[in-house]
């Protein structure tokens, strides 16, 4: 099974869970601890505005957009599929899916409004991140469930810093092109990580019950 109970997954997600509802705490507040920690980091971040990182971090944040994050969910549950792990892509669309519910319900509780003069036009609320949740949950779903199947340890832990350093580019991107609040960002992470959690918790206790449906019959998990 590609996903296996844990003893220490519980406490994660109670931590995540406290740090979220902390951070839309804060943020709905409107913290001045909150306000000098976004401002500190959006001057540091913004310090050398250039044309190629306008474009660079354009680029980063176009590839990171929730339409893309759908695509590469489909393209990877697409080919798990064919090598006849249907559980675990079917396990991938349900936690980019339902991870982006959670989103929407977010924002549209907390309804934060997105900095002045973004460099890109975006709509809606700004806290959580679209881009850096949705990012979250592509190279974590691509963590747990891609990963595992690549034998050679040297590729396998490549592929995993370049996830990490992806997700970092997403963030700064956002901040960079004054599309969120550094706090958007971060609270878009740990949703995000919080969430990837639960549903890995779901995993090991849903797969056997769904492997006997004819749909997934023959599969891998």
């Amino acid at each position: 099974m590609l996903i296996e109970k844990s003893k220490n997954r519980t406490a994660k997600i109670i931590v995540g869970l406290i740090f979220s509802i902390l951070a839309c705490f804060f943020i709905v507040l409107n913290s001045d601890y909150m306000q000098f920690l976004d401002s500190t980091v959006i001057q540091l971040v913004q310090k050398n505005v250039t044309g190629f990182l306008n474009g660079f971090y354009t680029f980063i944040t176009s590839i990171a957009s929730p339409k893309f994050d759908i695509f590469w969910i489909l393209v990877t549950s697409f080919f798990l599929w064919g090598f006849k792990y249907k559980i675990p892509a079917l396990w991938a669309l349900f936690t980019l899916g339902f991870g982006d519910i959670i989103g929407f319900v977010i924002k549209n509780a907390v309804k934060r409004t997105r900095p002045l003069a973004h460099l890109i036009s975006d709509d809606g609320y700004s806290f959580p991140s679209g881009h850096v949740l949705g990012i979250v949950l592509v190279c974590g779903i691509l963590w747990v469930m891609v990963l595992p199947l690549i034998k050679n340890h040297l590729i396998n832990i490549l592929l995993k810093i370049i996830l990490v350093i992806f997700v970092c580019l997403v963030m700064l991107s956002r901040i960079y092109l004054n599309a969120h609040f550094p706090s958007d960002t971060l609270g878009a992470l740990i949703i995000g990580y919080t969430w990837l959690q639960i549903s890995e918790s779901l995993y090991p206790i849903i797969s056997p019950k769904l492997a006997k449906l004819r749909i997934v019959r023959n599969t891998k998990y």
